[in-house]
């Protein structure tokens, strides 16, 4: 089965970065497909339509919008360049420029769940802040706004082809795991570490409970954990199975850490020399996850691509 991904550019280095990621991918992503996408910014329809009557500022409008949309063209065409020298098989690629519509965050969204693509990637940020396509605002609202198609937010030049999958024993989790075991179908070579981070007291307010009591509830926290996991894996597991996947091949990593799960996750993706790092959009049910992890993931990684998937 085909895998097609929507990639968002406006020109800039990070949408550049997310077309070279998107290249490394492709060598372990198999039957990939991506479509380059760009929103054309257009001039008040009524300035277009003639209305003024001013036919010099008329003229000067079509002109504008000529000069938008030949922009457009350079800019497609340079990522569709780049997209190829990283080995993507060109018949395997397709660009689309649509004038802005509903808004840019919000067309983007639009595109990506209308077109029954399997993720949207994204740079982090734009080039600067006279662009307006992939403001940290933009992005951040696809990311939240994307419910039924993953978002792929690369942070910076991705090297690495090693995948990060953090869990919490949630809903959110197994869905994270189903998407990137799907990406993964056809792989079997592909391994993929799972990586939970336990409860740790530290991260709850202090209530000022006695020493031993805290270490006993640490204990039963621990334990209700270790329980939860111990299910929650075996339905990994079986969803890796299910996608033509090898169980043994799926490494299960736990750690504690007392700065919290997001910066658990950043530290484990660093050591271990991963390119990406997959996670549901938040915690659910049973989750130790507390806040939005994924918010804070995504704002902590450099050099990482993150798939957020709701």
């Amino acid at each position: 089965m085909e895998r097609k991904v929507l990639i968002g550019v406006d020109g800039s280095n990070p949408a550049l970065w997310a077309v070279e990621y998107v290249g490394l991918m492709s060598q372990i992503i198999t039957k990939l497909s991506a479509t380059i996408y760009h929103v054309v910014r257009s001039v008040p329809p009524p300035v277009l339509q003639g209305d003024n009557r001013d036919v010099q500022n008329f003229r000067l409008a079509q002109r504008m919008q000529q000069l938008m949309q030949e922009r457009a063209g350079a800019i497609v065409d340079q990522a569709r360049e780049r997209l190829e020298a990283s080995g993507f098989p060109s018949e395997r690629i397709q660009t689309k420029a649509l004038t802005r519509g509903l808004g840019l965050a919000r067309d983007i969204v639009f595109e990506g769940e209308q077109g029954l693509y399997d993720a949207i990637v994204l740079g982090r940020r734009g080039l600067s802040k006279m662009q307006e396509v992939f403001l940290g605002s933009v992005t951040n609202k696809v990311v939240q706004h994307a419910d039924r198609v993953a978002t792929w937010v690369v942070g910076g030049k991705v090297k690495s082809r090693r995948i990060l999958c953090a869990v919490d024993n949630s809903q959110g989790s197994l869905k994270a795991v189903d998407h990137l075991a799907f990406m993964l179908e056809g792989c079997p070579d592909c391994q993929v570490s799972l990586f939970h981070a336990g409860p740790n007291l530290a991260a709850l307010p202090a209530v000022g409970l006695a020493e031993s009591d805290a270490k006993d509830l640490a204990k039963e926290l621990d334990q209700y954990d270790r329980e939860q996991s111990a299910g929650f894996h075996a339905q990994t597991r079986r969803i890796f199975q299910d996608h033509g996947h090898d169980p043994a091949k799926v490494e299960i990593i736990s750690r504690s850490e007392k700065g919290g799960v997001s910066n658990a996750i950043i530290k484990e993706a660093e050591a271990g020399d991963y390119g990406t790092v997959v996670l549901g959009r938040r915690g659910e049910g049973g989750a130790f996850w507390l806040g939005h992890v994924s918010d804070k993931v995504l704002a902590k990684a450099n050099n990482l691509a993150v798939w957020v998937v709701g």
